[in-house]
């Protein structure tokens, strides 16, 4: 492979890793991360569907709590124990993931994966992989296209404008592409890039397109309840 920041060897696939930031203290939902949802810990569906893609050499859970390691590990994920700063409120995934790869250097690219995205599917994680292999990519951001017309308001003057199209010719949703709008399921992101900026997202980036339903986020209990019904239809199922 070519792609990664040029540092994996053609002849050699690339040792993908993935990484599952899981703090133990989220605010708008305690303990969200291994809440149940439709039966299962929230962090199990993006766990099984890493593990099932085939894609990791290995898939991590970095946190702070001895509850959410041990469903971690229950699910068959290895865990990190994340530095106390770097779980805070105020930290910065980045951060998390600085701490992560100076204590687990063993990589040629990283999946920041999320643990409140559980609509993420094993072929998501494989159609991803192959676009950004593809691509010869340093980085890949996740997206789902939306057909929301964008607005915006002056402070000042109270004006509004439309910020993405005309309303003297208002566009049909079959005539126009919509807005690529970034879901945060996933990243990917090459070593080389990584240990240059600190940064996910950099250099080459491409983006892999995702369904409208995976942009469901979870901040409420009434997101909760949203999201169970999507699991229900769209969530990656585990074989019995």
């Amino acid at each position: 492979m070519a792609g990664a920041g040029g540092d994996v060897q053609a002849s050699s696939p690339p040792r993908i890793v993935a990484l599952i930031p899981a703090r133990g203290g989220s605010v708008s939902i305690p303990l969200k991360n291994i809440k149940e949802l439709d039966g299962r810990p929230l962090i199990d569906w993006t766990i099984q569907a890493a593990l099932a893609s085939g894609c990791f050499k290995d898939v991590y859970v970095s946190t702070d709590h001895e509850g959410i390691a041990a469903v971690a590990e229950r699910s068959g994920a290895r865990v990190h124990w994340r530095d106390p700063e770097t779980a805070t409120s105020t930290a910065s995934t980045e951060l998390a993931m600085v701490d992560f790869a100076k204590k687990q250097p063993d990589f040629d690219v990283l999946c920041l994966v999320q643990a409140t995205s559980p609509l993420t599917t094993p072929q998501h994680f494989q159609e991803a992989v192959a676009q950004f292999n593809k691509f010869s990519a340093d980085s890949l951001v996740t997206a789902v296209r939306a057909h929301r017309f964008m607005w915006c308001v002056d402070p000042v003057t109270g004006e509004a404008k439309a910020k993405n199209y005309n309303p003297e010719s208002r566009p049909r949703r079959q005539d126009w592409d919509g807005e690529l709008i970034e879901n945060g399921a996933f990243y990917l992101t090459s070593k080389s890039l990584f240990d240059r900026t600190s940064c996910r997202l950099g250099g080459k980036m491409v983006l892999y397109e995702m369904p409208e339903h995976t942009l469901t986020e979870l901040d409420s209990s009434v997101d909760w309840e949203i999201m169970e019904g999507l699991c229900k239809q769209h969530g990656y199922k585990l074989s019995s």
